[in-house]
């Protein structure tokens, strides 16, 4: 059988960030798969079963919600080795289409006061599998991540490919696959949120910028 194509992702490089998995060409339109990797593989604790179900929650009720993203989005859920989710949308996008959809979602998650959509019995299959306050403090990591991003962040560690003069003796330089010409960088929602937040869920306090702009950015002191 063919390996699928998250699994050809050499997971010993890859960074937290959000990453194009792959794209189907369905008749005439195509839809996106986006990995958004919340913990480093093999760096950081995976997330507990409680979080992840509560983001999943939390996270899709957003999603299909929002005025400008709503109606293309196809599915929100988790991956099985509970380091991320996985998020279908339709059309041709690439990470930066949606980073400001991604900032005001966990942003959302990591604020969130209340009951959980859907965490009934007669709405979920095991809704009691639910930590909010873990969600919360995992979704201000990832936010963080999203606010500043680097190339890191927005593509998938590169495989280098060995010329064939490599097994003559001759030095060869590896070739990068992957490269710049499908990357593209169109960013039709332009609401992003810039404030940083604290792994912790306690209050507030104002921080005046570096660049004497007078802008404030808001953090939250660990407990």
């Amino acid at each position: 059988m063919d390996t699928i194509p998250s699994f050809t992702v050499d997971h010993l490089k890859m960074k937290s960030g959000i990453f194009v998995s792959c794209k189907y060409a369905l008749s005439n339109v195509i839809l996106t798969t986006f990995d958004l990797r919340m913990k480093r593989p093999y760096h950081e604790p995976v997330m507990e079963t409680g979080s992840v179900h509560a983001i999943e929650h939390l996270a899709a009720t957003y999603l299909r919600n929002d005025e400008m993203w709503g109606h293309k989005i196809i599915y929100f859920g988790p991956m099985g080795c509970r380091t991320g989710f996985y998020l279908i949308m339709l059309g041709d996008l690439m990470p930066e289409d949606i980073l400001p959809l991604l900032e005001r979602t966990f942003d959302y998650v990591s604020e969130y006061q209340g009951d959980i959509p859907g965490a009934t019995p007669r709405e979920c299959g095991f809704f009691i599998d639910m930590d909010l306050e873990a969600a919360k403090a995992d979704a201000a990591m990832y936010y963080n991540i999203l606010i500043d991003p680097k190339k890191e962040n927005l593509r998938y560690p590169i495989k280098k490919e060995k010329s064939p003069d490599a097994k003559k003796g001759t030095s060869t330089k590896g070739k990068k696959t992957g490269s710049k010409s499908g990357a593209k960088s169109v960013k039709t929602d332009t609401t992003p949120l810039k404030n940083k937040k604290s792994e912790t869920n306690p209050g507030v306090k104002k921080e005046i910028s570096d660049d004497n702009s007078g802008e404030e950015k808001s953090q939250k002191e660990p407990k």
